[in-house]
């Protein structure tokens, strides 16, 4: 047999093979493939034996047009359509040359298609496939509804075709079930893989006041406000959407599927710092809450002290906290405390005002002084002094008995002696019997001076008056 002849004769073998071969294809069928030449505009991949379809150029590139792939690369491809002239195949549905039988091809395949939301309409969506408009509802944009319906506008996503009518001119696309789909394999993924205490990466998804939520491979985690930082000045503001962060795993609940992170717990306690506090010190701080007995101020980034009501002012009593401070102002204040053991700082306000305590002279123990009761209790009388100092007298060491409260109201004022003064620790305790007992130590000293000196009268008299004070003292004391 002639060479021509033979040639032709295989010529006419392989040209069949390659019909056969093409006749084989299914459009939307999934074929892996080897890249065997890229163009400026079209590329090829083979098939199978030597068949070769066409892949648009473009989708070989990132988003910035660099080529992602080579020459001899394997691929995934989705044959999009079968023409006289060959075969197109493409990446992604919805990425390259679109048609209505290879959408049709990809409902029935439950094949994911790719498309751009362009803008709002009754109900939902249009989304445009390559050319091919199609309509995705509201409810089917994203597992949780946003009531930001206009976010979506412009971005590209996968979409699953839920319905497939009248010949593609209706087409209804959920993103929804395919976000649902990638969480069930996240979580089956993430139950034999995550344990607590691990540290991952994930990405920022949405920030609410009471946490943000966080993307780990398609599942959603919160951190919740109080794990955010260590500092309560610094909250969900600090990140926005899209930031990628480290978190600890802290919690985990499948059966509600629920997982929690920290991202604080993956920096140092502000505590192991406390040794750049010292007592005495002055410092400046933010007023991060405010109780009825007190306020929180942050010291140091995450380092709070407590600076309790009666430490706002020296020389007045502050009922309420707010009436001088409020959340978020600075102050400037003293460390007068430090427990390691309960982690505890106390701080007192720094004022204009003068310390009465400073003043203390040696005299002082002895006078009679003069204060308003502040607050009564049980246990006694809280007392503001005329000087501006505060003390305390016990309920043994009052005059009146019964009830303390009725006896002695808020704004009445009383005369007190001094049992005991520790300016250092500003300790003063007071009592109204001392009082009355050093007044009368003063009439009877008086009475003494005033007495005809060295008479016998005024003598006997003298020792008289002093035998009844005694006797008085003594029934004084014992109340």
């Amino acid at each position: 047999m002639p060479n021509n002849e033979i040639e032709n004769n295989e010529f006419a073998r392989l040209l069949e093979e390659s019909l056969n071969e093409k006749n084989d294809f299914q459009i939307g069928e999934k074929r892996e493939v080897t890249l065997i030449q890229i163009g400026r505009e079209t590329s090829f991949v083979s098939l199978t034996g030597k068949a070769e379809a066409s892949l648009a150029t473009s989708e070989l590139m990132d988003e910035n047009g660099n080529l992602k792939y080579k020459k001899g690369d394997r691929l995934e491809v989705y044959i999009a359509s079968i023409k006289n002239s060959g075969v197109d195949v493409t990446l992604q549905i919805g990425k390259g040359e679109m048609n209505s039988e290879l959408l049709k091809a990809a409902y029935e395949g439950g094949v994911a298609v790719e498309g751009t939301i362009r803008e709002e309409t009754k109900g939902g969506y249009r989304v445009n496939v390559s050319g091919i408009s199609c309509f995705c509802p509201f409810s089917q944009i994203d597992i949780k509804a946003d009531p930001d319906t206009g976010k979506y506008i412009n971005s590209t996503f996968e979409f699953r075709i839920i319905e497939y009518k009248e010949r593609g001119r209706n087409i209804v696309l959920s993103r929804k079930e395919l976000l649902l789909e990638t969480q069930k394999e996240t979580e089956e993924k993430l139950k034999g893989s995550l344990n607590i205490g691990d540290t991952i990466e994930g990405t920022v998804s949405s920030i609410h006041n009471f946490g943000i939520f966080i993307n780990i491979g398609g599942m959603e985690a919160l951190v919740p406000k109080s794990e955010i930082s260590w500092s309560r000045t610094q909250d969900g503001k600090a990140f926005k959407e899209g930031d990628s962060v480290k978190c600890r795993v802290i919690d985990m609940d499948w059966s509600s599927k629920k997982i929690t992170l920290s991202i604080k717990q993956l920096s140092a306690e502000p505590w192991e710092s406390v040794e750049r506090i010292k007592l005495n010190q002055s410092v400046d701080g933010v007023v991060t809450n405010i109780i009825n007995s007190g306020a929180f101020i942050e010291i140091m980034p995450g380092l709070e002290g407590f600076l309790h009501i009666s430490r706002m002012s020296l020389l007045k009593n502050v009922k309420n906290p707010k009436d001088l401070l409020s959340i978020g102002s600075r102050v400037n204040v003293r460390v007068i405390s430090i427990d390691n053991e309960s982690k505890k700082i106390g701080l007192e306000l720094i004022t204009e005002e003068s310390d009465p305590w400073l003043s203390v002279s040696d005299a002082f123990a002895n006078e009679v002084h003069t204060g308003i009761v502040e607050a009564s209790r049980k246990n006694g009388v809280n007392l503001r002094l005329s000087g501006g100092m505060a003390g305390f007298i016990p309920a043994g060491e009052l005059l009146k008995s019964g009830d303390i409260q009725k006896e002695y109201p808020t704004g009445s004022e009383v005369k007190v002696g001094v049992k005991d003064c520790i300016p250092e620790e500003r300790k003063l305790i007071l009592s109204e019997k001392l009082a009355l007992k050093k007044e009368e130590q003063q009439d009877y000293s008086n009475f003494m001076q005033s007495s005809t000196s060295g008479t016998s009268s005024g003598s006997s008299l003298g020792n008289l008056f002093k035998e009844q004070f005694d006797q008085l003292s003594q029934k004084v004391s014992k109340k």
